[in-house]
């Protein structure tokens, strides 16, 4: 017990990854250097060719592992995805050129969901107390703008597919109309805006009964409207008229696994039944008959489509994690992994057919995509506000991985699994057997965590 497989990284320089087959260990260093490329003037862009600051880009990415590796980056670029309006300081909402921008496309409340996970990185106090704030603002105004009382549900456009190819031709620059569909990815941004503003106010003392009720009512509507029975996962969206969608998507499932709108059995069924493609879990399904011509001239034309999206492919390959679903987590693992050897960079999206490649090369949430494999997966941390708690999900494979010289607020961690499966047998910190698998958060200094797993 107590060894470590890989070198460990030196003071100032981002961790290091060691698993004992190259191709994994590169893809990571890829992908932190990719993060380190989109560090401009002290924050995240969305990529080599995206050199703009976006809500959900950052959110995502920073959720994923970027806010991690770079928490100062992080804080900064929310910092500056947050505006002042007649609710007072909200986030952003990012624009749109098909749909238009605010009230059809109502995702910005993603922004709670990257500042959750900056303070947990940092345990910055003044930080917690400013996005709680802004998430309070954020969740009024789309209660006031975009909330439909019938239905229970909120309005607008799915959190990312915001292009003609992402919806029937129908909608095609309509922004209007896709403004009167409830997506289920939008949905599940909102519970778990209220859920966190929930858990920010409880640790500054306030009284969050008025989020918690408004999320259970959420969760409610969600599993209501858009649970479908007959395909064992639940509808992209439901129309303006009130009718189901006929297609899936992909972070909405994820999302409503991971963040418990759906319970065990609906998890279960999902994870068994949502369809993917041979290079990844795809952002919708069926693919868009009219949305398939790739000769376009323009990615936009086709680009949400069914097509396979690295941060997509992370927050699906967490839910499996979160199931303790080895197979499926190590299916995506493996896919990001093919995908991330056809460019010299983590791409915006692949091609479900080939695997091939588009939109912006180095993009921030897809390099970040995969150290969440890492980092959420192969060593299963879950970051808390005042812990760490670790349930590693390791395929067959791999003889020991360690993740050295990693950085969390007052600490530098050196960690190592031992084994693969999803079954802990032995925890150590520092050398010292604990029950409990996880770390405090107010911990000094370089610490060792060695977890032991059986084969199961």
């Amino acid at each position: 017990m107590g060894r470590f497989f890989g070198k460990t990284a030196p003071a100032g320089e981002p961790p290091v990854f060691a698993s004992g087959r190259d191709d994994y260990d590169v893809a990571y260093r890829k992908a932190i250097a990719d993060i380190a490329g989109d560090v401009v003037r002290g924050k995240f862009i969305a990529g080599l060719t995206w050199n703009q600051l976006w809500t959900r880009d950052t959110a995502y990415a920073v959720d994923a592992g970027a806010g991690l590796v770079h928490p100062g980056v992080a804080m900064a670029t929310l910092r500056d995805m947050a505006k002042r309006g007649r609710y007072g300081v909200v986030w952003r909402q990012d624009s749109c050129g098909h749909f238009g921008g605010w009230p059809n496309l109502t995702d910005a409340i993603v922004g709670a969901v990257g500042a959750w996970s900056v303070y947990t990185a940092s345990g910055d106090q003044e930080f917690l107390r400013w996005s709680h704030d802004v998430t309070k603002n954020t969740l009024a105004r789309a209660e006031r703008e975009v909330f439909d009382s019938s239905s229970g549900l909120f309005t607008g456009c799915s959190t990312f597919m915001e292009s003609n190819s992402g919806y029937p031709g129908k909608y095609a620059h309509k922004g209007s109309l896709v403004g009167k569909t409830k997506a289920l990815s939008t949905n599940l941004l909102h519970y778990r805006g209220y859920v966190l503003a929930a858990r920010m106010g409880r640790l500054l003392g306030q009284d969050v009964g008025s989020f918690e009720v408004k999320a259970g009512k959420l969760k409610d509507a969600i599993n209501t409207r858009l649970w479908w029975q007959d395909k064992g996962y639940y509808a992209y969206y439901e129309d303006e008229d009130g009718v189901a969608s006929d297609r899936m998507e992909a972070t909405g499932e994820s999302f409503a696994i991971l963040w418990g709108v759906a319970d065990s059995v609906k998890a279960a069924s999902i994870l068994a039944n949502t369809p993917t493609t041979p290079h990844g879990i795809p952002s919708l399904w069926p693919q868009y008959p009219e949305w398939t011509d790739y000769s376009k001239r323009s990615d936009s034309d086709f680009y949400h489509n069914g097509t396979v999206w690295p941060f997509v492919q992370a927050y699906w390959a967490r839910a499996a994690v979160s199931q303790r679903d080895i197979v499926r987590f190590g299916a995506e693992l493996d896919s990001l992994l093919e995908l991330s050897k056809k460019d010299t960079t983590f791409s915006e999206f692949y091609l479900p057919e080939d695997g091939k490649p588009g939109g912006s090369p180095r993009q921030l949430w897809s390099a970040a995509g995969y150290l969440s494999m890492v980092h959420h997966g192969l060593f299963g941390m879950d970051f808390e506000a005042d812990s760490i708690r670790f349930a590693p999900v390791v395929p067959p494979g791999f003889d020991g991985l360690s993740l050295t010289g990693l950085r969390y607020r007052g600490m530098t961690l050196n960690l190592a699994v031992a084994g693969s499966g999803v079954e802990a047998v032995r925890f150590e910190l520092d050398g010292e057997p604990r029950d409990d698998p996880s770390i405090p958060s107010d911990l000094t200094g370089v610490h060792e965590v060695v977890i032991s797993l059986v084969d199961s």
